[in-house]
Order: C-alpha cells, then structure tokens, then sequence
C-alpha cells in the first residue's frame, strides 16, 4: 500500500482529496496545511510519495517546500496547483516534480498521476542502484580502467588509472585516449585495437607511454558499452604485466644460456680404441693420439699435470721417500 502524505491548507478541499485517496487503495498518513509542517511530518512518517498544492500559505510555499525535501529525501513529489500557466509550470518544474494535477481535479486523474510517479520513481531507484554498482566495480577496480565515448575520447577513469599512468582525471578529460598513452610506433596498433573494440571484446599486450613517457607492458582488456543495441562508448581496463615480461625475459636467459653451453659440450659414446701398453687413443681417421688431446678435440676438457704416487715411487724412489717421510705424497 502507497503511503501517502497530502499538503493542502484548503480543508475541504484536502478531506475531499484524502477520501479520493483512501478509496483507491492509498494510506493518508497525515493532512499538513503548511511548508515548514510538511518538512516535520516527512522527517517523521516518511512518506512513499506526497501530494503538495503549490501555494501554500506562509513563508514556504509548496514549490520551495518540495525543493528543500528533495535535498534531504528520495520521495516523489507531485503538485496540484489551480495555475497552469507557463511562469508557474517552469516554477514547479525546478522541484523536480513527478507529476502535476490542475484543480479541479478527477479522481481517475489523480490515480493514474500517483501510479505513474510511483513507476518513475522505482525505475529511477533501479537506474541510480545500477549506476552506482558500476560506478563501485569502475571506481575500486585494481587495475587501471577508462571509460570512452565512441570517439575514444575519455570520460572517466579510475584512481588506478591516475596512479599507474600519473594522469588525474582533470587533465584527460575529453581527450583521445590514443594522444595520451600510446607510443608514435604503436599508432596503427592502436586504431586498429580501436576498430575491434567497436566490434566487440578485445585481448592484447602491447607497450604504452606513462606520462613521464615511460613505457610499460599491460595486456588490453576492451569491450564496447552497449545500450538498447547500440554502441554508447567502451570500457577498457590496462593489467601491469611488467612482472610477466619480466619473468618471461629471464626465463629466455636462462634457455639462450643452456643452449650456449649445450653446443659447447661435446659428448664421446661408442667404443674408443686404446693402446694397452702407451695408452694413445686412435681417432676416426685412423691416427693415434696421445688421451688428452683426443679428449680435447672431442669435448670441452683441459688438462693440467702431475704425478701419481705409483708412478712416483717406480720413476722417483728417492723423491717418493722423502715426501713418504714428510707425509706430503699426493692423494
């Protein structure tokens, strides 16, 4: 049931009013016969709509009345007034009315007047409670976003915006996203992003240009706002991905440096022929090789040398003893 509060400093006119009311379903919460009463019984009764005749009696009339409740209050307003003329309409248009009802009235007039400003007022709480969600989601969003007209001029962008590319959102206002943050070698890039945009959902990493003019990897996120079937503009949201690149750029370091040292290494597999008695090693061709420069011809081996202690104590007797004695043999 709406709830419904009548201002009307006529009486009989108001008792009239309040009966047509009550007999299509309404509740009159109360009947107040001035501006400043009016104001009161909102605060207190909070009204689902109300019902005000524009000339009231006293300081407040009913058009600086209703001014005063719509900065304070969510409620619709309709006026009835005696008055239609042009001076008076653009008056009351100024309250933001949901609705006029000339004197004297129809009780059928006023019913479809009430139901049409009740079906106003909930598409306008729906349309305000939309707004204000994408405004939250646009507004906290973690990642830099831009909201574009379908001229990619900017609209609005998000703090993480103004962070990441240290523009603030009076300095980008109105200007062509592609002036601002896309490099002079990506230009055709970017028309072209924009082209796609236009035709639907859009995924890319590309470079763009801070305002300090450096410039960072971010992967592309646009699609374009529809509305009743048409374009009204694109929502694009920029991912630092400066950490993947990153990581993506270490990662190749490490596969360039492996295949550099694979191509290096040199691997020896099969049978290798060697002298039982001098231990040189023939190669491929048919030639014998002291070991260590058939290993280095065939891997990435260098050699130094010394002496085992068996071969010390057969070919150095003398020098074996003394280092026996020492206790400095080698190992």
């Amino acid at each position: 049931m709406t709830k419904i509060l009548l201002v009307e400093d006529e009486r009989l006119i108001a008792e009239d009013i309040k009966h047509t009311l009550i007999s299509y379903g309404y509740e009159v919460l109360a009947i107040t016969s001035s501006g400043k009463e009016a104001i009161e019984k909102t605060k207190e009764l909070v009204p689902d709509l109300i019902l005000m005749d524009i000339m009231l009696k006293g300081k407040l009339n009913g058009i600086k009345t209703g001014t005063i409740i719509n900065k304070k209050y969510d409620i619709p307003i309709i006026f009835v007034t005696a008055y239609a003329d042009d001076i008076t309409i653009k008056q009351a248009a100024s309250a933001s009315p949901y609705g006029f009802i000339l004197k004297p009235f129809d009780s059928k007039e006023i019913h479809a007047v009430i139901e049409m400003a009740m079906v106003k007022h909930r598409a306008k709480q729906v349309l305000e409670e939309s707004k204000a969600k994408f405004e939250s989601i646009f507004e906290r969003n973690p990642e830099p976003s831009v909201y574009l007209d379908n001229n990619f001029k900017i609209v609005n962008i998000n703090p993480r915006f103004t962070e990441y590319f240290i523009y603030t959102k009076e300095e980008v206002k109105d200007k062509f996203i592609d002036d601002l943050i896309v490099p002079e070698e990506s230009k055709l890039e970017a028309k072209d992003l924009n082209v796609k945009t236009s035709q639907g959902y859009v995924y890319h990493d590309t470079l763009r240009k801070r305002k300090d003019g450096v410039l960072v990897p971010v992967s592309i996120s646009s699609a374009p706002i529809m509305i009743k079937g048409k374009a009204a503009g694109s929502f694009v949201i920029y991912k630092d991905i400066s950490k993947q690149k990153e990581a993506e750029a270490e990662r190749e370091k490490v596969i360039t440096d492996l295949k550099q040292a694979l191509e290096k290494v040199k691997t020896l597999s099969g049978l290798i022929p060697i002298c039982s008695h001098c231990k040189k090693i023939r190669d491929d061709s048919g030639y014998w090789q002291k070991v260590e420069e058939y290993l280095s011809q065939h891997s990435d081996v260098d050699f130094s040398h010394g002496i085992c202690p068996e071969c010390l104590k057969k070919y150095y007797p003398d020098q074996y003893e003394k280092m026996k004695k020492k206790g400095t043999l080698p190992e």
